[in-house]
């Protein structure tokens, strides 16, 4: 279940972020892409300057802000607290060096299936940005965009996940794992095309919060972070509803601004805790389990990643936009 609600965020938090600029950018949408990406910054300038006005002292996004710094207090705090053993107890990247064969491999195979869908990702949303046809679809049919890219990522997960991890069935599984990643691309075209540059930056950010976080998550004991299953599942709910009513609320309303600034803010500190508990998920199930999939344990964190780097992406552009 916590599963296909980190489906279903992952896909109405990206649409309700472009939903936010995405207006009558359709009626140019001929072949002039560079010209397109320029209307759609217009409108995320625009609407960002809606929001100071409409917003008093920016109350919502302090409080974001405010709960963000608390999240990496928490995490700076645990990586100094177990990274440095002043715990007392033997963390999992001390056990690793006793791992036998079987378990290094289990561990490295995961975070090779997590990396290659990454790549598909980007490569699917490269592909997406340079098709007409899908942008058009993106830009004038958010909702029913909305439906297909659910359909589409909570189908081809649902085939994955069933699959079994054999040699005989590993065309299917693989083959599904890859249409997910696709589907994930092209999700995130809209906002990549918006961002440019601001993108690999983004990125790399992401990579570094996400490779911290793992590091975290290694230092402590292997089941530290496993009782976060039951607060963070609690959370998903409250981002997913926030995020889905960012679709429906006008982003320059208090209402609007409110939502925003709990599936971005709320998001980062939420999916930031999934990235602690699926790593010693991943840890403990390649110790303790007997028949371990290496795919499937790969996508928690993969979405872990996406949506963490979705809101440090939207942040960077709002903020790069009331610089200007």
């Amino acid at each position: 279940m916590s599963m296909l609600l980190r489906y279903t965020s992952t896909v109405t938090t990206c649409l309700s972020s472009g939903r936010r600029c995405f207006s009558d950018v359709a009626r140019q949408s001929g072949n002039r892409w560079a010209l397109i990406r320029r209307r759609l910054a217009t409108e995320v300038k625009t609407v960002s300057k809606a929001e100071t006005a409409a917003r008093s002292g920016y109350s919502a996004e302090q409080i974001g802000r405010v709960f963000v710094a608390g999240g990496c207090v928490f995490g700076i705090g645990s990586l100094c607290y177990y990274g440095l053993g002043m715990s007392g107890e033997v963390g999992a990247i001390d056990k690793a060096k006793f791992w036998p064969a079987e378990v290094r491999q289990r561990v490295s195979t995961t975070y090779g299936y997590f990396v290659s869908g990454l790549a598909v990702t980007a490569a699917a949303a490269y592909g997406a940005m340079r098709t007409e046809a899908v942008m058009r679809f993106l830009v004038n049919r958010p909702f029913l965009s909305l439906g297909v890219f659910l359909v589409g990522t909570i189908g081809s997960s649902m085939v994955c996940q069933a699959t079994p991890y054999t040699a005989a069935a590993m065309p299917l599984k693989l083959g599904s794992f890859a249409v997910f990643s696709s589907v994930m691309g092209a999700t995130l075209a809209p906002l990549i095309l918006m961002a440019g540059p601001i993108a690999v930056r983004a990125a790399t950010y992401t990579a570094g919060v996400v490779g911290a976080l793992t590091l975290t998550a290694a230092c402590a004991p292997s089941e530290r972070y496993l009782y976060m299953s039951g607060p963070l599942s609690v959370g998903l709910g409250v981002v997913l509803v926030a995020s889905i009513g960012g679709m429906i609320a006008s982003p320059v309303s208090a209402v609007g601004a409110g939502l925003h600034a709990v599936y971005m803010y709320g998001g980062l500190v939420l999916f930031g805790g999934f990235v602690l508990y699926d790593t010693q998920r991943i840890i403990n199930g390649a110790e303790k389990s007997h028949t371990y999939d290496p795919v499937n344990m790969s996508i928690g964190i993969y979405l872990d990643t996406i949506n963490l780097f979705v809101r440090i992406l939207m942040l960077m552009m709002g903020s790069g936009n009331r610089r200007k």
